[in-house]
């Protein structure tokens, strides 16, 4: 009985013992419909305006409408996927890959950062995809 006693409060005593688990980390929650509202590119846009909204779709499928100047927007579609390093990439339909851009999320605002930082896109997340968007397309 004694052993058993023992044997018991060792068992307790190791499980004190243990550090606690280290915090899990919350996956960035990228899905949704944003709109972008400042871009920083390698070739100079000037006084063109750029107007983008993306659908990233929970399930992993993506459209883009995006118009550069005057005119109607182009509608891109295909599949996007987060990495667990929070990796935003993905595939047009055409097969042309994008991508990665690091991912985050605060509030409802995304920024997207590719490798070195130096092209920074930030996108604030939206009801929906305006109908004078989609329904300006090509």
């Amino acid at each position: 009985m004694k052993k058993f006693l023992f044997i018991l409060a060792l068992a307790a005593a190791l499980v004190a013992c243990q550090k606690p688990d280290d915090p899990v980390k919350q996956a960035t929650d990228v899905s949704g419909v944003w709109e972008l509202t400042n871009v920083s590119t390698k070739a100079s846009v000037g006084s063109v305006q750029v107007s983008v909204y993306l659908d990233l779709v929970a399930g992993g499928s993506f459209t883009l409408y995006q118009k550069i100047g005057d005119g109607r927007y182009t509608v891109f579609k295909g599949s996007w996927k987060l990495s667990e390093d929070d990796l935003l990439s993905g595939t047009y339909e055409d097969g042309k890959a994008w991508g990665p851009y690091e991912a985050t999320v605060s509030g409802s605002t995304m920024t997207l950062v590719t490798a070195g930082g130096k092209e920074v896109d930030s996108y604030k997340k939206i009801a929906s995809i305006p109908d004078s968007v989609t329904s300006n397309t090509y």
